[in-house]
C-alpha cells in the first residue's frame, strides 16, 4: 500500500533526490485520488445493479440506464477499486525502491523490521476495529442487498482472524482490502531481487518493460495472481532507474501544447479500457484475461502526475495533499464502515444511497482518526524498531567484538578448547 510518506524522507542528500522529491509530493496527491476511489468502488458496490458488473453469470446491467454508463463507459475509472490498486502497486515499487537506488548506504537491517511493522501494526487495528462492527451490527443475507454484500463474511472465524493477522495468505473477507497487503509484504521479502532487475534495466529499458509485460499478460491470462501483481512492483522500481531517462522525455513532451492533455485522455481510455469493451460486446470471461491492459494506461496518468503542471498543482492541493496523508489509513478502515452502514440502514428499509451518504464522511473521519492515533504511532515504533534492529547487528558485526573474542582464546587452556567426549545415554 502507499507508504510514500515515509519513505521520501528516506531519499535526501541524493544529488538528484530533491526532484524526485518535488514529484513524489504531487504523487502523495494522486494515492490520494486512488484511495477515495477504492472507497467509492466498495460503497457502489452496496447497490445491487452495479455489483453485477463484477461478477460472472449475473442478470446483465440495463443498457442505457445511468447505471450501465457508470458501469460500461470511461466513466467507471470514478469507482473502478482493481484499477487503483494497480496504481498503488506501481507507486509502492517506485517509493520503496527510491531510497534503495538513490541514497548511498542503504540500511537493508533496518528496512525489513521498519516496513513490517509499518504494514502488520495497523492492520491488525483495522482487522480489530471491522470485526467489532460486525459483532455490533450482525451481517445477513438478502436478496435485496445484491451479490457483493451476499458474499460478506456471517460469522467472525479465529481460523479467519489469524489468516488475516499473518497477512501473507491473503484475505478471509472480514476486512478485504487486506488482500493486497500480502503482495506489499512479498515484494519487501524479495526487495534486493527487484532491485536487480531495475539495476539491469538501466542499460536495456525496452527489455525490461517487454519482460514485465509479458509477465502481468502471462499472469491476466492464466489467474496466476503472483505473476500479475508481482511484476507491477517492478514498474514502480525500474521508473526509480530511468528516472532521468524518463524527466528527459516528460520535458520534451510538455513542449507541445496539447500533448499531455492527449496522453492523459489516451491515459483514461486505456485504463478503462476491460469496461468500455464490455459495453461494446466483449464477454466477461474475455474482459477478465484482458485485465492486463490498463497497466499502461495507468502509467500514463502517473507520469502525467509527476510531470504535468497542470496536474501537478492539482494533486499539490491543500485536499489532494490531505488525503494522500490519510490514504492508507482510508484504505484500511473504509469498508467495515461501508458494509456496516448498509446492514444497520436496510433495518429501517433505507435506501441504499442514504447508507452511502452516510457512510463516506463518516469513512473520512474514522481514517482522520485511525492516520493520527493509530497510522502515526506505528510509523514511530516502525523507525524505532529498524534502529533497534539495526544497531543490535551493527554491534553483534562490529570488527572490535570479533577482535575481543579472538583475543580470548588464545589465553584458555588448550585442553578446553578440545571438544569433550560424548558419552552415549543408554536405557539402563
Amino acid at each position: 500500500m502507499p507508504l510514500a510518506r515515509s519513505s521520501t524522507s528516506l531519499a535526501r542528500g541524493s544529488a538528484d533526490a530533491p526532484q524526485l522529491l518535488d514529484r513524489l509530493r504531487s504523487l502523495d496527491g494522486l494515492r490520494g485520488v486512488a484511495a477515495v476511489v477504492v472507497l467509492l468502488h466498495h460503497a457502489l458496490l452496496t447497490v445491487p445493479v452495479l455489483a453485477r458488473a463484477y461478477y460472472e453469470h449475473q442478470p446483465p446491467v440495463p443498457k442505457g440506464s445511468v447505471a450501465w454508463w457508470i458501469t460500461y463507459s470511461p466513466l467507471h475509472l470514478a469507482w473502478a477499486g482493481p484499477e487503483a490498486v494497480v496504481l498503488f502497486f506501481v507507486l509502492s515499487g517506485l517509493v520503496v525502491a527510491l531510497p534503495v537506488l538513490r541514497r548511498p548506504g542503504f540500511d537493508w537491517i533496518a528496512f525489513y523490521p521498519r516496513r513490517v511493522v509499518r504494514i502488520a501494526g495497523p492492520a491488525a487495528v483495522a482487522l480489530a476495529f471491522g470485526v467489532a462492527l460486525m459483532l455490533l451490527v450482525p451481517h445477513v443475507n438478502g436478496h435485496q442487498l445484491g451479490e457483493w454484500m451476499n458474499r460478506r463474511p456471517n460469522t467472525v472465524k479465529p481460523s479467519d482472524v489469524l489468516t488475516d493477522l499473518g497477512l501473507v495468505e491473503g484475505s478471509s473477507g472480514l476486512v478485504s482490502p487486506l488482500w493486497s497487503l500480502q503482495w506489499e509484504l512479498l515484494f519487501s521479502a524479495f526487495l534486493p531481487l527487484f532491485i536487480g532487475i531495475a539495476v539491469l534495466g538501466r542499460r536495456r529499458p525496452f527489455v525490461a518493460s517487454a519482460v514485465i509485460a509479458a509477465l502481468t499478460m502471462v499472469g491476466a491470462f492464466f489467474t496466476a495472481k503472483a505473476m500479475f501483481y508481482l511484476p507491477l512492483f517492478a514498474i514502480g522500481a525500474l521508473l526509480v532507474a530511468q528516472w532521468d531517462r524518463v524527466a528527459a522525455m516528460a520535458r520534451r513532451v510538455s513542449r507541445g501544447t496539447w500533448a499531455w492533455p492527449a496522453l492523459v485522455v489516451l491515459g483514461l481510455v486505456v485504463a478503462s479500457s476491460t469496461w468500455w469493451l464490455q459495453g461494446l460486446g466483449l464477454s466477461f470471461h474475455r474482459a477478465t484475461l484482458l485485465r492486463w491492459t490498463p497497466v499502461p494506461g495507468i502509467v500514463l496518468l502517473l507520469l502525467a502526475g509527476a510531470f504535468w503542471r497542470p496536474a501537478v498543482r492539482v494533486l499539490e492541493s491543500r485536499v489532494l495533499q490531505w488525503l494522500g496523508h490519510i490514504s492508507f489509513s482510508l484504505y484500511l478502515v473504509h469498508e467495515p464502515i461501508v458494509v456496516t452502514m448498509r446492514f444497520l440502514l436496510m433495518r429501517v428499509e433505507a435506501p441504499t444511497w442514504a447508507s452511502i451518504a452516510i457512510a463516506l464522511p463518516v469513512a473520512f473521519a474514522v481514517a482522520a482518526l485511525f492516520t493520527r492515533f493509530v497510522e502515526a504511532p506505528f510509523h514511530r515504533l516502525a523507525r524505532s524498531a529498524g534502529r533497534k534492529v539495526s544497531d543490535a547487528y551493527r554491534e553483534y558485526s562490529s570488527p572490535e567484538r570479533t577482535r575481543t573474542e579472538s583475543a580470548v582464546l588464545p589465553s584458555l587452556p588448550a585442553a578446553s578448547l578440545r571438544p569433550a567426549p560424548v558419552r552415549e545415554k543408554t536405557l539402563v
